[in-house]
């Protein structure tokens, strides 16, 4: 029974010494201001990595190639280089894959509405399918036929 009694007080002393050590006040009800942009910079940042905007960044820049079939702005049978229009071609496509994937969670807020949430969720699931064929398309076009 001490023993029990002994971590409730710990854990009332010290949720007490974090609420007085916090230094940020907020009014109760107002919302943290800077969240929803550090969420888009980390979520943009993710996308640009995932491009390859880094590998861009690092070589020089390439326009349209001269291939006979197939796609201009993607290198044919070759995996390790890419282009410029190619990583702006596959962050737009990381975008639309990442609201479609967005818009599936948000279907699942609106339970109570029906007819909001099939849409939300049939949208989404439009857009990740878009997306994943759409990556697959330049991906089977950069390997080519084996």
């Amino acid at each position: 029974m001490g023993f029990r009694s002994g971590l409730w007080k710990l854990k009332r002393s010290l949720n007490n010494v974090a609420f007085r050590m916090s230094f940020i006040k907020l009014a109760p009800g107002s919302s943290r201001p800077l969240l929803p942009v550090a969420e888009v910079a980390i979520v943009g940042f993710t996308i640009f990595v995932l491009a390859g905007g880094l590998f861009v960044l690092s070589q020089p820049v390439q326009g349209l190639l001269n291939v006979q079939q197939g796609l201009q702005w993607v290198y044919p049978g070759d995996v390790n280089n890419q282009t410029t229009l190619e990583a702006v071609f596959s962050a737009l496509v990381y975008i639309l894959g990442f609201f479609g994937v967005y818009m599936m969670f948000m279907s699942t807020r609106f339970v109570y509405r029906p007819k909001r949430a099939y849409g939300f969720l049939a949208f989404g699931m439009m857009l990740t399918v878009i997306f994943i064929l759409s990556l697959y398309f330049v991906i089977y076009d950069k390997i080519g036929q084996l």
